[in-house]
């Protein structure tokens, strides 16, 4: 019995340990953020593989029928390769999701601790970008009225912008829950002013619609569990004083906002529309539906760019070569992929999310929705990073935020 109490417990020691090298290497490592995911997905299946809650059989049945899809695609492909390439990724979705899932069950004690940690290095992130921003202020304010980004350290800037979001909810919803008690409180009442402001100045526009969107559905789901419209009005509040003082403060965002007018007036312009970000992911997801439109069942990952391709030539569109992008959009990549059974797998998986919303307190529902947002706008589950990380902080808010025992009183 003994032996298994220590195995046990070097089992999740490894783990937690293993999860923030792995979430460090974000920045620095796709081979140590591999075997990481490798490493996460191996310890969860030896001590925990008869543990998994039927709560979670609906994810589970979802993301195999995700894994599926992909799977039919390299039957269906002449080279074999790309869609192979695209399967390994998706096991890691698939296989860390799951993994973490059933082990942050095991660890509650632990994982507010956790959660501190990956948040201090987000924040290191943020610490170091706005410097370099400051330092360099009236270039980079000229960048952004060009839809160009302030450069992050090691990362793509609107997989960044959504990692603040998601460490604002969640941060945001500890303190509200006293769920970080002594120093752990003040530390990350610290860490929260802070990454807030360093987000309104970095982020893209993906990463704060995202925000927005998943605080405000958080705040709703907030007003519904306390039956108080107080909290409602106290919450927009809240937001238009946030949103009022940082364009007022802020540079960068005065910037951003000046372009997203500039980009909005360009809609339906011709050739204006080059070089706007948000015009050209429309005319991009006018192409995949197009694309969609011809092929019901998909084209499949092999010659998905080359369709996409095509598409533009066909419908001449006034994009230049250059500005011809993807879809932007994963429910219209895994359309364009896989056809409208894609796109029907997503929802399915989301569905499978919403259902156990009931058992978590508000802070969950933001993340829910934080995610479903930024898939509108940016093709996640096509990169290694922002794999892991949802795959990651999808499970461990759910464990921070189910409900349970607050201060001796039973959260329902």
């Amino acid at each position: 019995m003994r032996d298994k109490l220590s195995t046990y417990r070097v089992s999740a020691f490894v783990f937690l340990l293993v999860t923030a090298l792995g979430f460090s290497s974000l920045w620095y490592s796709p081979a140590i953020l591999s075997v990481s995911s490798f490493i996460l997905i191996l310890i969860a299946l030896v001590s925990y593989k008869a543990s998994f809650l039927k709560e979670f059989s609906g994810i589970a049945y979802s993301l195999g029928f995700i894994l599926l899809l992909y799977i039919l695609d390299i039957v269906r492909s002449v080279d074999a390769s790309v869609s192979l390439d695209k399967l390994l990724l998706l096991l890691v979705f698939v296989g860390l999701q799951l993994a973490c899932f059933v082990t942050f069950g095991k660890l509650k004690a632990h994982l507010t601790l956790l959660f501190l940690a990956l948040s201090f290095m987000i924040l290191v992130v943020d610490v170091v970008a706005v410097t370099n921003y400051f330092l360099h202020m009236d270039y980079y304010n000229g960048l952004l009225l060009q839809s160009k980004h302030i450069p992050i350290p090691k990362m793509h800037h609107i997989h960044f912008g959504i990692l603040n979001a998601f460490v604002i909810i969640i941060l945001t919803g500890l303190l509200y829950l006293n769920k970080l008690q002594g120093s752990r409180n003040h530390l990350g009442l610290v860490m929260l002013i802070v990454i807030v402001v360093c987000c309104h100045i970095l982020s893209s526009r993906t990463g704060l619609i995202a925000l927005y969107i998943g605080f405000f559905v958080a705040l709703l789901v907030l007003v519904y569990q306390n039956k108080s419209l107080r909290l409602l009005f106290y919450g927009v509040l809240g937001i238009v004083l946030l949103v009022t003082i940082t364009y007022v403060s802020s540079t960068s965002f005065r910037s951003k906002t000046a372009n997203s007018l500039e980009d909005y007036r360009s809609w339906g312009n011709g050739k204006e529309i080059n070089y706007k970000s948000m015009a050209m992911r429309f005319e991009g997801y006018k192409t995949s539906l197009f694309i969609l439109s011809n092929n019901p069942l998909g084209v499949g990952a092999e010659v998905q760019e080359t369709k996409i391709q095509e598409a533009y030539t066909v419908r001449e569109s006034v994009l230049f070569m250059e500005n011809r992008v993807g879809p932007h959009n994963q429910f219209l990549e895994y359309g364009v992929k896989f056809g409208w059974i894609g796109i029907l797998s997503l929802l399915l998986y989301f569905s499978a999310l919403i259902r156990i919303l009931p058992s978590t307190l508000f802070p969950f529902s933001g993340i829910v929705t934080v995610v479903f947002v930024a898939l509108q706008f940016e093709s996640l589950l096509e990169r290694q990073a922002s794999i892991f990380f949802i795959s990651l902080l999808i499970p461990l808010s759910y464990h921070l935020f189910i409900k349970e025992e607050i201060n001796s009183n039973r959260v329902t």
